[in-house]
Order: structure tokens, then sequence, then C-alpha cells
């Protein structure tokens, strides 16, 4: 008998060894402080949460002031979405600052996040609802709310023309699995509809987090928003030709593109990273020389790189004598048919099989797994 307790013991422990971040995957990522109900919104400030213990606060009236804080314990209470919420603030009002806060917080249906009546930071028996006309809440429903870089309130977020894309992304965060295999870039990503289809074989979830018309630039302001609260487990970048089209040289978008690793590495030290080439659109034929070169400096950076890789896609979309291949693209030109879209996926397939990512990351872990449990009930049973 004590041989099974403790087998269940090594089960447990064997099941429960990944690290869960701090930060509940519901609250992840930015939102919009606002007062009022979710019939009148009216913004008064922001609110990112980042995976780990930490989140941040900008008020409009001080928008440049940025206020930082840490969780100290999360309580579910009710096991529905009731929290209550231990705090440290480092940085933001005096009251709350170098001293143990406590707040009430719950999220309702439409995915607002509550928060109770105000109690300056200590504890009260339960959440006390405010139902009055100046109520506050988290919320990703109310439109036209000002968003900046937390780090650098000077940025602002939200004046692109896809904001709409990116609010999309913030209110479907609740509903994604962690892990998955995320892609993510220009519209060429936001257009492979058939990722799923195409990766089905990989038992992985896929999630796409393409942006049109969206530079690697933006990917790299964007990051935190879009793809840090995703946790991936591997991460495919396609970007870089809108940033060619709008007049950026071939230097400056390397640049960013560095720039956007090291924003990587920062919160995923060893996620593999996977980024496309940049394809040889017809319609920007002109660009091709420019297009090269970017594909040049990027491919050789990423060769001192760690678990960073390049699929090379150009070659490929070429016809023997060094121009687009049209039958690969739609009316357009510029984006891809599913023509196109085959080449891409054996690609990325090459990149999979090639670093065992398929039987490696999913099927061998779920098979070491079971034979780990298997050899324990083994050995405690017959020994």
């Amino acid at each position: 008998m004590y041989r099974i307790a403790l087998l269940f013991v090594f089960i447990e422990v064997l099941l429960c060894q990944n690290h869960y971040p701090s930060t509940p995957v519901e609250f992840r990522g930015l939102w919009c402080i606002s007062t009022g109900n979710q019939n009148s919104y009216r913004q008064i400030g922001q609110a990112f949460f980042y995976n780990n213990e930490t989140f941040t606060l900008n008020w409009l009236n001080n928008i440049q002031d940025t206020w930082i804080n840490n969780f100290i314990q999360i309580n579910n209470t009710d096991n529905q979405g009731t929290y209550q919420i231990l705090t440290d603030t480092s940085k933001g009002l005096l009251i709350y600052v170098n001293k143990t806060s406590c707040f009430w917080r719950r999220q309702i249906s439409n995915g607002d996040i509550l928060w109770s009546r105000l109690s300056n930071g200590t504890c009260t028996p339960s959440f006390e609802l405010d139902d009055s006309d100046t109520s506050t809440r988290y919320t990703r429903n109310a439109m036209n709310c000002t968003y900046v870089n937390d780090e650098n309130p000077n940025e602002i977020l939200s004046n692109s023309s896809f904001e709409n894309a990116l609010l999309r992304f913030d209110r479907s965060l609740k509903d994604m699995k962690q892990q998955s295999i995320v892609f993510y870039g220009s519209s060429s990503i936001r257009y492979w509809s058939s990722l799923n289809n195409d990766f089905s074989h990989t038992r992985m979830n896929l999630i796409n987090r393409g942006f049109g018309g969206s530079t690697l630039k933006q990917c790299y302001q964007q990051f935190k928003r879009i793809i840090l609260p995703l946790e991936p487990r591997i991460l495919f970048i396609y970007a870089g030709e809108n940033d060619i089209s709008s007049g950026e040289t071939s230097a400056n978008i390397h640049l960013i593109f560095r720039q956007l690793i090291s924003m990587i590495r920062r919160f995923f030290p060893s996620l593999p990273i996977a980024y496309i080439s940049i394809k040889p659109s017809p319609s920007r034929f002109d660009k091709i020389q420019q297009v090269n070169q970017t594909n040049y400096l990027i491919q050789n950076d990423i060769q001192t790189m760690h678990h960073v890789s390049y699929i090379d896609i150009f070659n490929e979309m070429l016809t023997a004598d060094g121009k687009p291949r049209k039958e690969l693209f739609i009316e357009d030109n510029l984006h891809m048919n599913e023509q196109g879209y085959a080449i891409w996926t054996r690609a990325v397939n090459n990149y999979l099989q090639t670093n065992d990512f398929i039987s490696k990351g999913v099927i061998h872990n779920e098979m070491s797994m079971l034979l780990i449990i298997l050899n324990l009930f083994v050995f405690y049973i017959f020994s």
C-alpha cells in the first residue's frame, strides 16, 4: 500500500513539473482601464500584465509615469473568476509603494475584469460590487482606447490602421492555448488560412497572429502585446517585405530584426525561432535587389544565433531566369494562392522535421512520460 501511495506522489510530481507563470492566463496582456459600465466606457488608463508576477499601470492624466507592481499572492476564491490579490508596488502612488496591498477583482461574462469598491489597498472580507457610475474595470471591449509602450510611454501602440485586428487578438487571449506553434507577421501570415490543415500532423495547437500591412518594426513594437502572453512553443516570423515597400533600407530592417530577436530572448531565452525569408512578389519586382540584400543580412546574422533558423522560400518562388513565379500568386501579384503556400508548407515542415520537433517535441515527450510512469509502476509493485 505504501509503495502505491509513493507511486502516485511520483506521478503527481512528474505531471506538475512545468512552471506556470504567476499571472493568471485570463489577466495577461494589455487592458484598457475604464470607468462606467459595459454600455458606456470612459478610459482613465491602461494596464499591462506580464507572464511573471509583474504588471504595470499608466494613467491618462500622467501617461509618462509608469507604475510598477508585483503580485505577492493571487487567490481564485471561488474558481469562477473572483480573485483576492496581494501586491507590492515599487513605483507608483506613495500610499502603495513598498507595502503589501490587497485588492479584489472579478471577471464577468463579457471578459471585463471588475474592480471591487476601492479600499485603499486594505483587505475586505469579500468582493464588494461597485455599481456606481464611476466603477472601474479592465476591459478589452472599449473602442478607441489609447495604448502606449509601458517601458517607453512616448511610443503610442494604438494609432495604427490595424488596431481593430489587434483588439481581436487581445480579446481572444483567454481562449488561446499556451505552448502552441505561433505564426507571426504580416498579411502573408494572416491569409494563411490552411495553417491548421497544413500542420495537423504535428499534433500541436497552432495560432495565427498575422496582421495585414504590418512591418517588421511594427511586429517588434507589438511583440509584448501580441506574442508574449501566448508563451509559444515555436515561433515563426514573416515580416520585412512591407518595410522595403515603405522605403526602409536593408540595413535598418536588419537592425530591427536584431532588436526583435533581443526582445524575444529577454522573455524566452531558448524559444525556437524561425524567420521565413522575404518572398519575391511580382508586384514588387523593382525591389528585388533590396529583398536579396535584406535576406542576405538576416540569414548571415542568424548563423551566429542560438535557436534561431532561417527558412529560405525565396529561391523556390523564382523562375529559372530569376523572376517571380506568377502562378504562385493571386491577381494582386502580392499575396499567394494555394500553390504559393504549398511551398511555404514544405519549407516549414522541413524545418520541423530537421529539428525533430514533430517527434521529439510532441510524440516523444508524451511517450517518455508514459514510459516513466509505467517503469515506476512496475518497480514499486513488483520489487
